[in-house]
Order: structure tokens, then sequence, then C-alpha cells
């Protein structure tokens, strides 16, 4: 792996930390951003510092959460008492945003409808370039987006990646 402004670090936790990084500077307008590990993303409030507004907090998200992780190659020194091999990481970065829920059960209008889906597919792409143009990873290989919502007053979707770590 190249070099990482993350010492003391293992590659591993360098590679996410530094894709964490990059996602996060390419969503400014997102308040809530974090780094999880677990079966899915659960919401979370934001740090303190995080200098979020009050009517930012509960709602838009963003995340990169590891989804798995297996040995693709051994490596020599495993076999002399080390730990080398190559591990395949399973990434996903997501973002959700907030939408309005009309009231009394209303529909929402067309043009609401399209800006929503316009904004998910910005942040698609978003994602997409931040993700394949981060120096902090060297091998990221891309899977699928998926959307998500509207649902509970939120839209929008996240990529699955697997970055391989050396």
């Amino acid at each position: 792996m190249s070099e990482t402004p993350f010492d003391g670090l293992s590659p591993l936790q360098a590679a996410v930390i530094g894709l964490t990084g990059c996602i996060h500077d390419a969503f400014p307008d997102v308040c809530s951003f974090g780094l999880t590990i677990g079966e899915s993303y659960v919401p979370f409030d934001p740090d303190d510092d995080d200098g979020c507004e009050d009517d930012e907090v509960a709602c838009t998200q963003g995340w990169v959460r590891v989804t798995g992780a297996g040995i693709t190659e051994v490596q020599d020194s495993f076999e002399k008492g080390g730990c080398g091999g190559t591990q395949e990481v399973g990434i996903e970065v997501g973002i959700l945003r907030c939408v309005e829920v009309p009231e009394d059960g209303e529909a929402p209008k067309a043009t609401e409808v399209m800006v929503a889906a316009l904004q998910s597919l910005e942040d698609m792409n978003t994602i997409y370039c931040a993700a394949m143009s981060c120096e902090a990873v060297e091998d990221l290989n891309v899977g699928q987006w998926t959307p998500l919502g509207p649902l509970g007053g939120q839209y929008g979707g996240m990529w699955s990646f697997t970055m391989e770590i050396v």
C-alpha cells in the first residue's frame, strides 16, 4: 500500500479509514457521517464537534460499513508464524437524505419525486468518483448501486465495493 497519513494503523485500518475520509470529503453538505461494522447500517447521532444544525442531525446521513472479509491468498510468512496474505474486504458506502412526507397520506408530487431521484443519482455518482479516486485505497473493485427508500422520510442508496489488502 502507498504511504498513508495513518501511522500505527494496520494496512486494513488505514485503507478503511482513508476511504471513509475520501467519501466524507466528497459530501460537505452531509453533517452526520461515520464508519461502522456489522450486519446493517444503524443511524447514529453526529459527534458534538461536527457543527450540525438541529434540523440536519436526524435526517441526512452517510456511512462506510465493513460488510465482511476473507483471505484470498495465503503467503509464506503465515507458515513461518506470521500473518501474511491478501484480505478481501466487503465495503458498503451509503447515503440517506431527507425527503418531505406529505400530510394526511397524500402522494408526493411528480416533481418532488423527480428531484429526489436526481439527487440520488448525483449521490451515486459522487460516491463512485470519490471511491475510485481515493489515494488511500489501491485495489478497489466496484459492485452494485442499490437504491434505498423512500422510507420514513429518507431516500438514497448504497454502493458495494470490495477492497484487497496485502
